[in-house]
């Protein structure tokens, strides 16, 4: 039983989850919306890692689990919302949960930190997750790359590690 719950809480996720621009701009906080679409206009990806999402050729979905205080969500969903628009590639979708919002969720995929990034692949399994403070990656965009690779999904072998 606990076995069909975790797709079912995946495809949940992605349904409640908002889309990563628009979590960005309804932002309740105005000080906060605005220090985040500024880190989206100046961050600058790896041109590396935004080769490897752009050649991504299979789907990958991201559930980012975050909250509107948390300092270092803000920071991971800005650097997510870079990635997605400088990579420009359909594979890669992502969702924004809400913590506080959406405990039920967050109790189900056993979350206890924000932010969490847990990336699926299109059967809905988990291939892994990037969680803020114990991941060991200088950036969250290459702990999901890391975690592709370690899957062993579609990144191609001209790309990989460059």
């Amino acid at each position: 039983m606990k076995e069909l719950k975790k797709p079912v809480i995946n495809m949940l996720s992605m349904k409640v989850g908002r889309d990563i621009f628009d979590y960005i701009n309804t932002i309740g906080n105005s000080s906060v919306k605005q220090r985040m679409k500024k880190r989206v206009q100046e961050y600058m990806v790896n041109p590396s890692i935004t080769e490897q999402f752009e050649n991504l050729e299979e789907k990958l979905f991201l559930v980012i689990i975050a909250a509107e205080w948390s300092s270092e969500a803000q920071t991971c969903v800005s650097d997510l919302a870079k990635l997605l628009k400088t990579a420009n590639n359909a594979n890669l979708v992502a969702k924004v949960v809400d913590y506080d919002n959406n405990q039920d969720i967050v109790e189900e995929l056993s979350v206890k930190r924000v932010p969490t990034v847990i990336v699926y692949d299109r059967q809905q399994r988990e291939l892994g997750r990037y969680v803020e403070g114990i991941s060991r990656s200088p950036s969250v965009e290459e702990e999901i790359i890391n975690i592709i690779e370690k899957s062993d999904r579609s990144i191609p072998a001209a790309t990989q590690g460059a």
